[in-house]
């Protein structure tokens, strides 16, 4: 459908929607250590009790996403589609949904950075004059040093 500009700057426009039902739809991430199977079977029991969450056509549970920190499940429900409507079930759906999940011990993890040190000393890190990453080979190799014991040196200090 093509509307001219000058009817939508002069005019009221009503959109109605080409469909009766609306499908709305979250990814929610479940632990690697978690069963997908009874993951699933939980979150698709609290979206059916949801007010709000129309059957038929029933709501459905997929395993999307094998992402970097979580399993991830994509929920989805269909709605009517006025818009006040879909905002106020999915706020409902993604509460039963978690609450739903905590309450039976599934893990909803996020991301999370570990950063290791490496102490590379003869006691840690064997022979320093083998070539490895981040130190030349041969007998000319930095005596070992303690990261406590770095002195830090400012290029715009003044003694």
């Amino acid at each position: 459908m093509i509307v001219p500009n000058s009817v939508i700057y002069t005019e009221t426009v009503t959109v109605i929607t080409a469909y009766d039902l609306l499908r709305s739809e979250y990814d929610v991430g479940i632990g690697y250590g978690d069963d997908v199977t009874t993951a699933r079977r939980i979150a698709l029991e609290a979206v059916k009790g949801v007010n709000g969450v129309l059957t038929p056509p029933a709501p459905d549970v997929l395993l999307w996403d094998l992402a970097g920190s979580s399993k991830n499940l994509r929920v989805r429900w269909w709605t009517k589609p006025k818009r006040s409507g879909v905002v106020q079930v999915r706020d409902r759906v993604l509460q039963a949904v978690s609450e739903a999940l905590v309450g039976a011990g599934i893990d909803l993890p996020f991301p999370t950075t570990q950063v290791l040190f490496h102490d590379q000393t003869e006691a840690s890190d064997g022979d320093r004059r083998r070539q490895r990453e981040g130190w030349p080979a041969g007998d000319n190799v930095p005596e070992p040093r303690h990261i406590n014991a770095l002195t830090i040196v400012r290029s715009d200090h003044k003694d």
